[in-house]
């Protein structure tokens, strides 16, 4: 009996040390970063989205081609609805993360991650 008792023990305090040391990340952090996005038909378009408090600041600076031609850049907020994967940029868009290919992707775009310098790099091409 004693030796049963000695087992469950042991694997019960490896289970919690194991629990322990797992990493916890608030939820979203997979979204935060700078994103490329190409599709061929206009200059690319890039996406710098960060952590506001509980929320998100979404950052798209695109090809606009109508009055002003350029580059515009456009900041909205985005929160994280039910699931861990879905980002909603101003209460209508939703984005979500691909993990397998580290993109973010929604029906009018599908974006890569890119490094904070590559990013730097492509906005002060515009």
């Amino acid at each position: 009996m004693n030796r049963r008792h000695f087992i469950a023990a042991s694997g019960a305090t490896a289970l919690l040390s194991i629990l322990a040391g797992c990493k916890t990340e608030p939820k979203g952090e997979k979204f935060i970063g700078h994103w490329f996005s190409d599709n061929g038909r206009y200059p690319p378009t890039l996406v710098h989205i960060e952590r506001n408090d509980d929320t998100f600041l979404f950052t798209e600076t695109a090809w606009n081609n109508f009055g002003k031609v350029g580059y515009r850049s456009n900041t909205v907020p985005a929160t994280l609805n039910g699931a861990d994967n879905i980002l909603v940029v101003g209460d209508s868009a939703q984005i979500a993360y691909k993990e397998a290919d580290d993109e973010i992707v929604s029906n009018n775009l599908k974006a890569r991650r890119i490094s904070e310098t590559e990013y730097q790099a492509a906005i002060s091409k515009r």
